[in-house]
This record gives structure tokens, C-alpha cells and sequence, in this order.
């Protein structure tokens, strides 16, 4: 009779974590705070994630978790690890260093709790290793005993065994009515040898996949680029278009943003004046955080295209990229030998206007669709009021002060104030029945 083992992972093994964070929803409830909602958030998220984490910093990777969190939970680590240290060398224990201290004082309690379940039978084993799978979150199963699901695949790519190619959106094929090999932009491309494919696109005109050699599993780069000529952005800004597709790039998980604003004759008369089209652009760049490129023309942008291909290949061919879910994608500059990536497909499914939408998601784009509104900001609404009923609840409620209510909601990075003009325009959106 065959003897085999199983490791059983303990349901909670981030149980230090979790009792702090639990510790400040308390309190968070007691002072009435609005942070009480974060932290069940972040607890939640956390309660959900079925490996160990070393340290708050960590964190990152999960829902919900920010910058802020992270260095608290730090902070309370590195007291709770001197704490153990002091009762180490009460009892006459040797203190250990540093980095193994840490690693003990996270995973002392897991560890407690780890059992090796020792089978006689390999049937024995078999029927236990099918109870486990049941919840795989809370127990992983020796792999040799139940091979993986095909959704649980975790792509890893090696140095050396992908190639970066350049994705081109059929609309930028002259809106796929003609043939590829006729088209200005296919032309372009491959003069400048550029390694590319035309495919369908659900956000963006160009982005960049890694393709392994072997499997042709396909993870997404982060960089995405949208290109408009001046025309074509006057007509988005008067259609809607225009900033319906940069709350849609800035919900696709992909971390770098682009646009190439292509010039054309100056002469030419537009729908909106050229300079508010400038304007525009900039505030791509300043409210919305994207990269903008002026280019000169058609042959320009191609070229800025091929650039960018060389340098992505630089940055990444010698890299390890790991395909990871969009909730648990890590923001990163490219420092490290290892890189998570979304999925291709995950994106493209993700990005698609077909899919069912949030409240939040909807009450965005409405919010959106006001002059001088950008994402950040609309985001930050919807923060506070996660739809408009609740908010249009808030402004009634708050009477005189209604027009006021919204102005020292802080938006963006630098954590500026909405203002009172933007204030009061919603306030007038959701409570006038007709607009001044």
C-alpha cells in the first residue's frame, strides 16, 4: 500500500492582516467614518485571497487595497514583529534576524494549522483530494493528484519564447473596407518592418501583445494608443464619443494611455474651433493622465508607431511576464525581472460596449457627458455617491447648500477640489428641469 501526502492550506492565511483591518472598520464604525466602507472592502478582498502575504506593501495586488493601506499594515506589522521579538528574549529565546522574524511572525499561526494527511489507500487519498477541490480556495491539492482546470492556468512566459507584436484595430484599415494590402497604415508598417496583425479591437486603435512561440498564449502589454486626426476628434467631442472612450480605456486595466492627435491642414474648418480642439487634447494630458503625441501627419504617427514597437521589445524581451487576472494586475515600472499581464482575451471581453454594465459604470458616463467634467472627477462622484438616486437624495436633502454640495470632493492624484462650478452644474443636472 502507497503512501501519499497532501497539504492542506489554512483557510485563513492572512489572519494578522485580517484582524487589523478588522480592527479599523471598528473603529471606523464607532467614529461614524466614511472609511468604514473601505475597510470591509479591503477585508473582504483580503478574506478571498487563499495565499499567504509577507507584507502590507504585498497588499497591492488586491482589490481595494491602495498605497495608504499598505504602509499601515506595515507599520502595524513592524510593531507587532519588535513585540515578538521583546517576548523572544523575555523567555531567553534566540531573537531572529530581521527578514526570517517577518516571515516567522506571518506565517507562525498558518503553520499551526497545516496538517499532512497521510492516506494508506490510494483510494483513500483520490476521494479526500476531491473533497478539497470543492473549495480551492481554502485547500490546494498536490498537482500530481488532480491535474488543473484549464481556467486555473496561470501563463508564464520565459525569456526568449514570445515575440512582441503590434495590434492593429480594423477601423484603422480604413474601416476594413479595403484590402490590407492596399491600405496607407499596413503599407507603413511593414516598409518600417514592423512585426504587426490587423484584429479587432474593442478599445483603441494599436496595442502590443506578448505571443508565446509553443502555445501561442498571448498576454497584453501595457501601453495602449488611440489615434485621432483632428477631424475625426472634433466630430467625437460633438457626438459623445470623445470621452465615452476615455472612461472606456481607463476601465481596461491597461496602465499606460496614449493618444496621437494627427494634424491636418490648419485651414480646414471644423465643427469645434481649432484651438478648443487643442484644448482638448491637453486635457487629456493634465485631467485625465494620458501620454498625448502631436504628430504631423499619417506617415508620422507610423513611424512614432514603429518606435514605440523597438522599445517595448527592448523593455520587455528580457522580462518573465506572468498572465494575471485584471483585479489583481500590479502597476510597475518595469524595474523588475518579472511582469504581470493581463490575458488578451480578458481585455478584449473586458473592453467590450456589449457587455453588461454597473450602475456605477452608466452613472459615470452620464456624468460625463457635462461640460468640464473628466473621468477622475466623474470617478470621485461616484465614490461618494454610488448612484444617482443616492445622490440626488443628498442634494434635496441638503437644500440651500445643494448647489455647494459636491465643490470640496477631492479627484486625481493630486487630490484637487471639484470645484464649485462643476458643483453646481450636477446639482442642476439631477434637481432643475430645465438647465440654465
Amino acid at each position: 500500500m502507497s503512501m501519499k501526502r497532501i497539504k492542506i492550506v489554512p483557510d485563513r492565511p492572512n489572519r494578522l492582516f485580517e484582524s487589523w483591518l478588522d480592527e479599523w472598520r471598528q473603529e471606523a464604525v464607532h467614529r461614524n467614518s466614511e472609511l468604514q466602507g473601505h475597510f470591509t472592502k479591503a477585508l473582504d478582498s483580503l478574506r478571498r485571497y487563499p495565499l499567504p502575504l509577507e507584507s502590507g506593501k504585498e497588499c497591492i495586488i488586491l482589490q481595494h487595497f491602495g498605497t495608504k493601506l499598505c504602509s499601515m499594515l506595515d507599520k502595524k506589522l513592524e510593531v507587532h514583529r519588535r513585540q515578538e521579538s521583546s517576548k523572544a528574549v523575555d523567555a531567553g529565546l534566540p531573537e531572529a534576524d530581521s527578514k526570517d522574524d517577518r516571515t516567522a511572525t506571518l506565517r507562525k499561526e498558518p503553520e499551526e494549522e497545516c496538517k499532512l494527511v497521510e492516506a494508506r489507500e490510494e483510494a483513500t487519498v483520490v476521494k479526500q483530494a476531491r473533497n478539497t477541490k470543492k473549495n480551492a480556495s481554502k485547500r490546494l491539492v498536490d498537482a500530481n493528484e488532480v491535474p488543473p482546470r484549464e481556467a486555473d492556468r496561470q501563463i508564464s512566459l520565459e525569456p526568449g519564447v514570445f515575440d512582441i507584436i503590434l495590434l492593429v484595430d480594423t477601423q484603422e484599415t480604413c474601416g476594413g473596407k479595403t484590402k490590407p494590402q492596399h491600405d496607407a497604415t499596413l503599407t507603413e508598417l511593414t516598409q518600417l518592418g514592423v512585426s504587426f496583425e490587423v484584429r479587432r479591437l474593442k478599445v483603441g486603435d494599436f496595442a502590443w501583445i506578448a505571443r508565446c512561440r509553443k502555445t501561442n498564449d498571448e498576454l497584453i502589454l501595457p501601453h495602449i494608443i488611440e489615434r485621432k486626426r483632428m477631424d475625426d476628434l472634433s466630430a467625437s467631442i460633438v457626438d459623445g464619443r470623445f470621452h465615452e472612450q476615455k472612461f472606456r480605456l481607463k476601465q481596461s486595466g491597461i496602465e499606460n494611455l496614449m493618444y496621437i492627435v494627427e494634424n491636418i491642414d490648419k485651414n480646414a474648418r471644423f465643427s469645434i474651433p481649432l484651438p478648443s480642439l487643442y484644448q482638448a487634447s491637453v486635457n487629456c494630458l493634465v485631467q485625465d493622465g494620458f501620454t498625448v503625441k502631436y504628430t504631423r501627419n499619417h506617415k508620422d504617427s507610423m513611424s512614432y508607431l514603429s518606435c514605440i514597437t523597438k522599445i517595448l521589445i527592448q523593455i520587455y524581451k528580457h522580462k518573465r511576464l506572468v498572465g494575471c487576472k485584471k483585479d489583481r494586475l500590479i502597476r510597475t515600472d518595469n524595474v523588475g525581472s518579472t511582469v504581470h499581464l493581463m490575458e488578451f482575451k480578458e481585455f478584449n471581453k473586458a473592453s467590450s460596449k456589449q457587455r453588461t454594465f454597473k450602475v456605477s459604470e452608466m452613472f459615470i458616463t452620464q456624468l460625463l457627458q457635462l461640460k468640464g467634467m473628466s473621468v477622475d472627477k466623474a470617478t470621485a462622484i461616484v465614490e461618494r455617491y454610488a448612484s444617482p438616486q443616492i445622490l440626488i437624495t443628498a442634494l434635496e436633502n441638503a437644500g440651500k447648500n445643494g448647489e455647494q454640495l459636491l465643490t470640496n470632493i477631492q479627484f486625481g492624484d493630486k487630490k484637487r477640489r471639484l470645484g464649485p462650478v462643476i458643483s453646481k452644474a450636477v446639482y442642476q443636472l439631477y434637481t432643475m428641469n430645465e438647465l440654465s
